[in-house]
């Protein structure tokens, strides 16, 4: 993330969950992680990118505890709030943490996982490789993100974005192996519909994976 992108985050906190497409958004991704994954009640689990928390308070009573991140001040403040709202607060923990530049936590986890967040990433290399350092033997990430979107259609009228515009499937699993995960696995994972911005016009649907690696 770029500072801008910071400060959009930051601005766009308070009301982030306001849009309910955005909260069932995170549910249905969370239904998808507990199918997928081997969970067993007891995982220390990082989010990453987590925004206002939304997708770890859907699966709080499928893990042990949960440590969110995010690079915005104003997202993780939020993401506080509702941990409190939601009587989680000895189990989920929300801190502000950019995990490509910022120093990594000290602890160790079982699990990883991220919705929507790793396209907003430049140095996507060094987060992966990150993330995996900071995962036990034989930890997972799960990471769900936008499929191609080469037309830039997602992010049209958003003239500050700088990021990925989507993923290629097979090349962001070989991204996951570069990283030094195996048995990467990635299948489909629902679609996003949003209103377009810039030249684009009315309501767009863009699909999204799940890929899921091992440490």
């Amino acid at each position: 993330m770029t500072p801008s992108d910071h400060g959009h985050f930051d601005t766009a906190a308070s009301t982030w969950d306001d849009d309910p497409a955005k909260v069932e958004r995170a549910r249905s991704t969370a239904a998808i992680l507990a199918e997928v994954l081997p969970l067993r009640g007891d995982e220390r689990v990082l989010e990453v990118g987590g925004g206002t928390g939304q997708l770890s308070l859907a699966l709080a009573d499928r893990v042990g505890s949960v440590l969110v991140t995010d690079a915005s001040a104003g997202m993780v403040e939020v993401a506080r709030a509702n941990i409190e709202r939601a009587g989680v607060g000895g189990r989920l923990a929300a801190e502000r943490l950019d995990l490509v530049s910022d120093p990594l936590p000290t602890e160790r986890f079982d699990g990883a996982w991220a919705q929507l967040a790793l396209h907003h990433v430049h140095d996507l290399d060094a987060l992966l490789a990150h993330v995996r350092e900071v995962l036990v033997p034989g930890g997972w990430v799960a990471i769900v993100d936008l499929d191609d979107d080469r037309a830039g259609a997602f992010h049209a009228g958003h003239e500050d974005f700088t990021g990925h515009h989507g993923f290629d499937r097979d090349a962001f699993a070989e991204r996951l192996r570069h990283s030094g995960f195996r048995d990467v696995m990635v299948r489909d994972a629902g679609s996003v519909e949003k209103e377009l911005g810039g030249d684009h016009q009315g309501r767009g649907t863009f699909s999204m994976f799940l890929a899921v690696g091992h440490a």
